[in-house]
């Protein structure tokens, strides 16, 4: 039906979006692409299907205006990854911590290393959880 797929997509400025859907222009019908920003504040925008797929100028010269990049699983899969990885290592500092104030070393760097650890993947998490991933 549509002459593009789902997936990740290079805009010819150089940001990605992720294609999360296809429409119909309520009033025209004409089709529409339903796309989001993966930068920024992920704002989720759409365009006509005629646009997407045309060519624009840039740099002097005539380029698509959306060039496809990946399958958008492929990157839901690398913020899994990712999330379990920060995941792990949260979980395995506070024990850490608890070893270095048992035997009394609460101010050395290593214990101070560890908060900050601590302070920035439960920062990082609460950014996954926010963000919907």
């Amino acid at each position: 039906m549509y002459q593009i797929k789902r997936g990740v997509y290079r805009h010819c400025k150089g940001n990605e979006y992720e294609v999360v859907g296809f429409a119909k222009h309520s009033e025209t019908l004409e089709d529409m692409v339903v796309y989001k920003a993966l930068y920024g504040e992920r704002g989720t925008w759409v365009r006509p299907l005629s646009m997407w797929n045309e060519l624009v100028e840039a740099g002097g010269k005539k380029v698509k205006r959306f060039e496809y990049v990946r399958d958008a699983s492929d990157r839901s899969a690398a913020f899994e990854e990712i999330y379990r990885e920060v995941t792990e290592s949260l979980a395995a500092i506070p024990p850490e911590l608890e070893k270095l104030k048992a035997e009394g070393k609460e101010k050395t760097v290593r214990y101070r290393e560890l908060l900050g650890q601590k302070l920035l993947n439960s920062h990082i998490i609460d950014m996954f959880k926010r963000y919907g991933i």
